[in-house]
């Protein structure tokens, strides 16, 4: 037994991490001395006089995180906690450093440089701990997970007969309730929706459809808006459930464009913007950082959120459909979708800032490669819907991609989307310049020589083609075959060396961004 709990004792997850305590005392070396130069002090040489009590106070704040466990391994405690203990301990640093000041009197010490000291050492703590556990809840996004089977009733097979005049008035009253005139009109045009074939509900509840008889309808319409509905995919494969392959689903959501229109409109000028933004800030960042969302959603329970079209698009694709129609009528934008399979059934999507990309390495090997997200959630699940609806760029890649978030238009033109890749870099997944990782549906549109030339090398963070700046697809595969070819006749050092300068003078120089 006495063996056992020696063994405990020294089990790895029970220790302090050393590589923690270093790159905390590293961090909060240099916002010593950001916050010295920047604070407004009365003596001349502020970072003399403060070094030492530094030291001190430092020294104190390590010892409170060792006997608080603040430095246990991150992977083996939520985040929650984690914070927590940040919290606790450094509001004990925080109290012994005022301690300190009161002791010290004579010396007469800033008790305003020391609270602002401690708030940065806290936030810098927040902001590592946020980024480590967003690389390690980095979502995979792939779409290439097969759906189930589908078994169900052929749609030719459906009897259906006109409803009677009585309850065709009422679904008419119900109808105009929810959109008017040009909702009758646009559900007449797309499909024939006073037949017994076809059910009216206004619900967020998936019990409402669960209990629906299969092979009973061939058309579900719902006019309720999805973003009242808690569990967004669940309800749409319950609906999925309830229809034969080809069947029709129609549904209403506020897109976000929308959602902004109507609060700037219902409110007067100026007060309008501040309830825009705490609007945005609440129901737009709060859900999407990992410190941040469990609270919001214990508050809201996910209800009244805020959707974009690509969002709700890919949820439906995701959830067994295709996106055949759509309209905007009062201030609500209206879906038509068509049951092609089964749902996929396996939630993988989150809103986690950083993402992970399966690309094709050296050798063919797929790595994950990291990435901050740029697209709207369920944005893997529309690549075919964009592909079929839109042209692509001369620079290979698609003229209108909804897909693509306001922000990250903004983290693309200027690579910051492509930080991320560092970790990858250090992993020596990559090197600094080489040709882009493809993605399977890029990587096929390569020609077949191309992409056995292309895995026989590494890839890179700076690609030829901003040495270049090639105008379409047929001169991106040109551009890199000439890279290629250069690094197997000169060698990749030499040739990666060249490279790297006539970039880093497109980019500054030519103000070359990415697309």
């Amino acid at each position: 037994m006495g063996n056992k709990k020696r063994h405990k004792e020294a089990s790895p997850f029970h220790n302090p991490k050393i590589p923690y305590i270093v790159i905390n005392l590293a961090v909060n070396s240099a916002i010593f001395y950001f916050v010295v130069g920047i604070f407004p002090f009365v003596n001349d040489d502020p970072a003399k006089k403060y070094a030492w009590p530094f030291f001190l106070y430092q020294f104190i704040w390590i010892m409170l995180g060792i006997a608080y466990k603040k430095y246990l391994s991150l992977r083996e405690r939520t985040i929650g906690t984690v914070v927590m203990q940040c919290f606790k301990t450094d509001f004990l640093a925080l109290l012994f450093g005022i301690g300190l000041l009161i002791f010290f009197a004579d010396f007469e010490y800033s008790i305003g440089f020391l609270l602002a000291l401690t708030g940065s050492f806290l936030i810098s703590e927040l902001i590592l701990i946020s980024l480590f556990y967003s690389f390690g809840e980095a979502q995979l996004v792939d779409a290439t997970v097969v759906p189930s089977e589908t078994i169900a009733t052929p749609i030719h097979a459906y009897t259906e007969h006109p409803l009677d005049a009585e309850t065709v008035g009422t679904l008419e009253k119900l109808i105009r309730e929810a959109g008017g005139a040009r909702l009758l009109e646009f559900l007449r045009i797309r499909i024939r929706p006073f037949v017994s074939s076809t059910l009216f509900v206004n619900t967020t509840s998936r019990f409402n459809i669960e209990k629906v008889n299969v092979d009973r309808y061939v058309t579900i319409i719902n006019l309720k808006a999805t973003n009242e509905i808690r569990e967004i995919n669940a309800f749409f494969a319950a609906v999925n459930d309830k229809l034969p392959v080809g069947g029709i689903f129609i549904s209403c959501f506020e897109t976000k464009s929308q959602r902004k229109k109507r609060i700037l409109g219902a409110h007067p000028y100026m007060s309008n913007y501040l309830q825009y933004a705490l609007d945005y800030i609440f129901r737009r960042m709060m859900p999407k950082l990992n410190l941040t969302r469990e609270f919001y959603f214990w508050v809201t329970n996910g209800t009244n959120r805020v959707l974009s079209k690509a969002e709700v698009f890919g949820r439906l694709y995701y959830s067994g459909f295709e996106v055949i129609g759509q309209r905007k009528i009062v201030g609500l934008s209206y879906v038509v979708a068509r049951k092609i399979k089964a749902p996929i059934r396996q939630e993988t999507a989150n809103y986690s800032p950083i993402i992970k990309l399966k690309r094709f390495g050296k050798d063919g090997k797929i790595i994950k490669v990291f990435k901050l997200r740029t697209m709207h959630p369920y944005s893997e699940y529309l690549q075919d819907y964009i592909y079929k609806h839109h042209n692509l760029h001369q620079s290979g890649k698609f003229k209108t991609d909804i897909r693509i978030t306001t922000f990250g238009h903004f983290l693309r033109r200027h690579w910051l989307d492509e930080l991320p890749m560092i970790v990858n870099f250090l992993k020596r997944e990559m090197k600094l310049v080489g040709v882009r990782p493809l993605s399977e549906h890029y990587f096929r549109l390569y020609s077949p020589d191309l992409q056995h030339q292309r895995i026989h090398h590494r890839p890179g963070l700076l690609p030829p083609y901003y040495a270049d700046m090639p105008n379409d697809l047929e001169e991106i595969q040109a551009s890199e075959r000439r890279y290629l070819d250069a690094c197997e006749k000169r060698g990749t050092f030499i040739t990666d060396v060249r490279y790297f300068f006539k970039i880093m003078y497109r980019i500054l120089f030519h103000r070359a961004r990415s697309r």
